[in-house]
């Protein structure tokens, strides 16, 4: 019995891995299934491991069931390959030198505990070493070519795993030696999964490179469109300033003369209009220069421009200075320029199409308010961040899912939705990060 004890030490290290990957803690009861599960598999037919891999794709799914189906197989199966993976490793190549061998790690307790160990320690390190970040592997999933990277590595780990416990079976089961094949196939996998990894990780690099890249290159287009409508608004002040001064003066001769006719006829026909051309909305891109980051004036510069094209009423509130959010600027961008398209989308079909924008602190959060104008008198806030949900339709709604997986990657993100008498709104907050 106290064997049996002892193998249940790959336990907490398997569960240790996943946590990892999955890139959140597990719960009490998430470690209680997972125990139960592996016990009742270990002590049942021999091939019916493979459950252990459906037991945390399932537990995956139950977590969070808006991500694709290849990253439910990704953490089943990457868990359990690793660790097959390492602790093979160990017996295979580095028992001999310490004059031991494989069987001895089913003999003795404490070595096995210590292989389990091992096994724990050489992971974080490699992860460490080879800088991995798992949460990545979330966006990477949405991106068409390395979502393809991703399937075909999930297939290799599925046959891996099979091949090596069918191998080990038919030896312990079967009688029938299979060490040499299991060294080659765990020895040339080992390098096969590492390069895999490597090399998924330099093409999201790459990706997010070209990314950065893009939205350079929109930012200068944009900064210069937003510079030329500066100049514009400060041609028509320029020129309203310079008729002001003769209105002034037709005013004073009015007045000296006494002459109440026209004084109200240059009211009436010059100065009435000229205040409306004061309270004008387009002069509220002016209101942009309180934004400090030129990414995010240059994008909501040329989000409004959009919406105006498109007859949108559109309403900035930016009455602060206000700095960049304590979240990567790229991915704020990304969630900035997603919230504005889907607003101008469903302002386009609303009876008043209209849309504000409002950036501000609330203490040290950073505040986004966006608020436009809807077709339906209320849109169901509880299923739009469903995968490819939107309200013009299935299929349409990437952007919102995009930023759910972006909501899981920063923990001082939160946004919340409302919707009600013909308007949808978004207001996100991100939270000041004390380092």
């Amino acid at each position: 019995m106290s064997h049996y004890l002892s193998e249940l030490a790959y336990y907490p290290v398997v569960m240790l891995i996943y946590s990892n990957v999955r890139g959140e803690k597990l719960k009490a009861w998430e470690m209680l299934a997972i125990a139960l599960s592996f016990f009742i598999i270990d002590f049942t037919w021999f091939y019916t491991i493979i459950g252990r891999i459906l037991i945390l794709m399932l537990l995956s799914y139950w977590k969070d069931k808006t991500l694709p189906f290849s990253l439910y197989v990704f953490y089943g199966s990457f868990t359990w390959v690793i660790e097959s993976i390492i602790i093979r490793i160990i017996s295979f190549f580095i028992f001999p030198i310490f004059h031991l061998n494989y069987i001895d790690l089913s003999k003795n307790d404490e070595l096995f505990i210590i292989t389990e160990i091992s096994v724990i320690i050489i992971y974080f390190l490699t992860v460490k070493l080879s800088k991995i970040n798992f949460q990545t592997f979330i966006m990477l999933s949405e991106i068409k070519k390395l979502r393809k990277i991703l399937i075909f590595t999930n297939i290799t780990m599925i046959f891996y795993y099979i091949a090596i416990e069918f191998l080990t079976g038919v030896e312990f089961q079967g009688g029938v030696s299979t060490l040499l094949y299991r060294q080659w196939l765990v020895a040339l996998y080992f390098i096969f999964f590492l390069l895999m990894l490597f090399y998924m990780n330099r093409s999201y690099q790459n990706w997010l490179e070209k990314e950065v890249a893009a939205a350079r290159e929109y930012e200068l287009h944009s900064l210069s469109v937003y510079s030329k409508q500066i100049e514009g608004l400060y041609e028509e002040l320029r020129a309203f300033r310079h008729d002001y001064a003769n209105i002034l003066a037709s005013l004073k001769a009015g007045i000296d003369q006494n002459n109440m006719d026209m004084v109200r006829n240059i009211y009436h026909s010059v100065l009435k209009e000229s205040g409306h051309l004061i309270q004008n909305k387009k002069f509220d891109i002016g209101r942009l220069i309180n934004i400090e980051s030129d990414a995010v004036k240059s994008l909501l510069s040329a989000k409004v421009l959009e919406a105006e094209s498109y007859h949108i009423e559109v309403e900035l509130e930016v009455k602060d200075k206000i700095g960049t959010p304590d979240i990567p600027l790229l991915d704020y961008v990304r969630l900035l320029s997603i919230l504005c398209d889907n607003a101008i989308e469903a302002a386009l079909e609303a009876e008043k199409p209209a849309i504000t924008i409002a950036c501000f602190y609330q203490e040290d959060d950073y505040i986004l308010i966006v608020d436009n104008t809807t077709k339906e008198e209320r849109v169901p806030v509880e299923v739009i961040y469903q995968k490819n949900y939107s309200s013009r339709g299935f299929g349409r709604g990437v952007g919102l899912k995009t930023v759910n997986q972006m909501l899981k990657r920063y923990s001082n993100v939160s946004v919340q939705t409302s919707s009600k008498n013909y308007h949808f709104r978004q207001t996100v907050c991100i939270k000041k990060s004390f380092d």
